[in-house]
């Protein structure tokens, strides 16, 4: 093989890398992710300046997806049997203008529950009517995230609902956990491709985490509560850890898995003899505890991971801190935060972290740097699950009650661009080129603009560096 053609075949797979790396994610599901941390890839607001706010009305908030240009949220005028049939429409909305775009009503039967958005993935959104604590079994239904039409219902009934949330396979398979079972449901198709029986510990809340090919849930047994791996290829459970405290059988929060694949757990029930705040190794064939600290009573509460690692959650006395993920000791501390029932949060690539309280009158959005410094706040009454949601141009996302959708432009404060060769403020094409025209070790022994990392010579680490910061704009 020539030169020339080493150098081809390596621009084409560079190319092909770029291309799969070049695009922020969408906000999926709850937590934003396969592992629910929150954290995107983009750079959200670093002042609130508002792109629109309004639109249709909500008794209780309910938390949006978002696929490109597009947010999608249930708008609610009552609960069943009131307002129904039409009283839980799915509402699709402009995400830079408000505007709606289509409104849709699931079909509805007497006995079932308010309309729930699962996800949104590969032009698909997901959403059914089970739910409500389990007691309501439905068919998830797919519909078209363009238009609203329906694809199909999947071939047999669930039970998870809103507060249990889904995740997705890489394929995207939608992955649900519900108080008795875990499916794979076929994006192409609804079939079921396995389903395997659980228990959890209560009848909501019961989702779970992903990362890679394992599955993680918070279960109940005799005397207390376990944490347990499924196959996501198959559904076969895996190892199980027996979690240590008093005998504990409620557990109200799903866990999180941080993108190194720490399983972060936060298991309380409103008692300081069992309520603390988990994170596991999983070594492959055993899930082992690495530190336990206090953990606030919370209930339906997603934890957050920065960029960095830091680990974001709520200690006793409703202090808001950051975790060293190595042993959970605090780094910093944003004080004592009142009104938290419901935490969620989504945290951007320079850190930043957006805090919502859950709660209803004194519903919150509050926004921090990466080390908890306040940078602002928006108040937004019955905030419940409604948010914060980052999309991929760094828009934020937030839903109350009543008209209370807002929406803030992303963007502020751009990251320095450390791929960035060839000093023009962007990581793009051209600084890729420049690796691979440099490649090898830097003229007289020291180092060169392509040497990225500073040790001697352009190689592997160097092209990944570029590709991991690619397009991004200073």
């Amino acid at each position: 093989m020539t030169v020339a053609s080493r150098s081809g075949n390596r621009l084409g797979i560079v190319l092909a890398l770029a291309a799969a790396s070049s695009a922020a994610a969408d906000w999926t599901n709850m937590g934003g992710n396969p592992g629910r941390n929150g954290l995107v890839d983009t750079v959200g607001p670093a002042t609130p300046e508002m792109l629109w706010s309004g639109g249709p009305g909500s008794v209780i908030a309910w938390h949006p997806v978002i696929a490109g240009d597009t947010v999608y949220i249930v708008r609610q005028s009552g609960f069943p049997p009131g307002g129904e049939p039409n009283g839980s429409p799915i509402v699709a909305l402009d995400l830079h203008t408000g505007a709606i775009r289509w409104q849709v009503n699931l079909p509805y039967q007497p006995g079932d529950w308010t309309t729930w958005i699962a996800g949104v993935s590969n032009g698909r959104l997901y959403a059914g009517r089970s739910g409500n604590g389990s007691s309501v079994s439905d068919p998830l239904v797919a519909l078209d995230a363009e238009t609203g039409a329906t694809l199909w219902q999947s071939d047999e009934p669930i039970d998870a609902g809103a507060y249990d949330g889904v995740v997705f396979a890489p394929d995207g398979d939608p992955i649900i956990g519900s108080f008795r079972d875990i499916w794979r449901i076929d994006a192409e198709t609804g079939q079921t491709l396995w389903r395997t029986e659980r228990l959890g510990s209560v009848s909501g809340t019961c989702g779970v985490a992903l990362h890679g090919d394992r599955i993680y849930a918070v279960d109940a047994t005799f005397g207390g509560t376990l944490l347990r791996r499924f196959d996501l290829a198959t559904g076969a459970p895996g190892p199980e850890v027996l979690m240590p405290g008093i005998s504990v059988t409620t557990i109200q929060n799903t866990p999180t898995v941080a993108p190194d694949g720490t399983i972060l757990v936060s298991r309380t029930q409103n008692n300081v003899l069992t309520d603390f705040f988990f994170a596991y190794d999983d070594t492959g064939d055993a899930l082992v505890e690495r530190w336990r600290i206090p953990a606030q009573w919370t209930t339906r509460a997603e934890t957050g991971v920065g960029p960095d690692g830091s680990i974001y959650m709520v200690r006793p006395g409703n202090e808001f801190v950051r975790l060293d993920p190595a042993d959970g000791s605090v780094i910093d501390s944003a004080g004592t935060l009142p009104g938290f029932s419901s935490p969620r949060m989504a945290i951007d690539a320079e850190g930043r972290v957006y805090l919502s309280n859950g709660a209803f009158p004194t519903g919150r959005l509050s926004v921090f740097t990466a080390d908890l410094e306040l940078l602002w706040e928006q108040p937004v009454t019955n905030i419940n699950i409604g948010g914060p949601a980052l999309a991929a141009d760094g828009t934020l996302v937030v839903a109350g009650n009543g008209t209370q959708l807002l929406a803030f432009a992303g963007g502020g404060g751009a990251p320095v661009c450390g791929g960035d060769i060839d000093g023009d403020g962007t990581t793009d094409l051209a600084d890729l080129l420049a690796v691979l025209a440099a490649w090898g070790p830097c003229p007289g022994g020291g180092t060169c603009p392509a040497d990225l990392d500073d040790d001697g010579q352009v190689a592997l680490g160097d092209l990944l560096a570029v590709l991991a910061d690619f397009n991004c704009r200073g």
